[in-house]
C-alpha cells in the first residue's frame, strides 16, 4: 500500500478567515445558476452567454459588412459578341 499520511489535529482557523468565506448571496447565487438549466434563465441574466452571443453577432456583422464591400467593388464586365 501506500504511505499516506493525514492530520487529524490540524489547529483553528483564525476568526478572520473563517469571516472572509462567508458570504450568503454568494453561495445562493451559485446555487441558483447551477442548478436551474440554461435555458429558463433570460439570456441578459447571465453575462457570460450575453457576451459570447454578442461577440457572434458581432463577428457576423462584420463579416457581411465585408462581403458586401467587396461586392460593391466588383463591376461586371460585359462582354461583347462579334459576328
Amino acid at each position: 500500500m501506500s504511505n499516506l499520511k493525514f492530520n487529524i489535529d490540524k489547529p483553528d482557523l483564525p476568526d478572520e478567515q473563517i469571516n472572509k468565506h462567508k458570504d450568503f448571496k454568494k453561495l445562493i447565487y451559485n446555487y441558483q445558476s447551477a442548478t436551474k438549466p440554461l435555458y429558463k434563465t433570460p439570456l441578459y441574466k447571465n453575462k457570460k452567454v450575453f457576451i459570447v452571443i454578442l461577440l457572434i453577432l458581432l463577428v457576423m456583422f462584420v463579416i457581411i459588412e465585408a462581403l458586401e464591400k467587396e461586392e460593391e467593388g466588383k463591376v461586371p464586365v460585359k462582354v461583347e459578341e462579334t459576328k
